[in-house]
């Protein structure tokens, strides 16, 4: 994704290359690739069959998932058990805006929402980070004019807690002042969510 992301198509298709070869040998054993971070799940579900264009980059594009996708696409929060309580905790989404641009974000929202939380989904874009754009001095100012807007939809909801799957938006919020800590990851809720002791 990095490689991919400044244009350094060669170096990005030889990782692609290199991680097809090694994931090809897992899908042959049954298991699928998940991925935590929002942008390398989309890198490989989109961006792999763009710079390779085999039918094995095809053929792992099929098997890859967003956690919080797998998780909904398979069902799988619904077996397992939760605590009780936990719409209390009402939260304020942030998804990503590359799953957002492939029509996959709202996967978390629901994974959230039937592990028991009361979930605010922000009509929010990119949080102004882009990647590494923002991380980049000359970036600064673009990058914080963009993120002001984000700022501007979690102060208007009532949500108690902000949550985003991408660590470039959990690290453009948590710098800012609407929040004492980095938002978790939406895995991290659900692993809070887990009533372990029921098992």
């Amino acid at each position: 994704r990095a490689a991919y992301s400044v244009g350094l198509l060669d170096r990005a298709a030889d990782r692609a290359r290199t991680n097809v070869d090694a994931f090809t040998d897992y899908l042959d054993d049954g298991w699928e690739v998940v991925a935590v971070e929002p942008s390398d799940a989309v890198v490989f579900q989109d961006e792999y069959t763009d710079l390779l264009a085999t039918d094995a980059a095809e053929r792992v594009a099929g098997h890859s998932y967003g956690v919080c996708e797998y998780l909904d696409v398979h069902r799988l929060v619904e077996e397992l058990p939760v605590r009780e309580g936990l719409e209390a905790d009402a939260l304020a989404y942030h998804g990503h805006c590359h799953q957002h641009a492939a029509g996959k974000d709202h996967h978390a929202v629901g994974v959230l929402r039937r592990a028991g939380y009361d979930v605010d989904p922000l009509d929010s874009g990119c949080c102004g980070m882009a990647g590494s754009f923002g991380y980049e001095a000359e970036h600064y100012d673009v990058s914080t004019s963009i993120a002001e807007l984000l700022f501007e939809k979690i102060r208007a909801s009532e949500a108690t807690q902000v949550v985003a799957p991408g660590g470039s938006c959990r690290s453009q919020i948590g710098d800012s002042a609407l929040v004492s800590e980095h938002p978790p990851h939406p895995v991290e809720l659900l692993a809070r969510a887990l009533d372990i002791d029921s098992r």
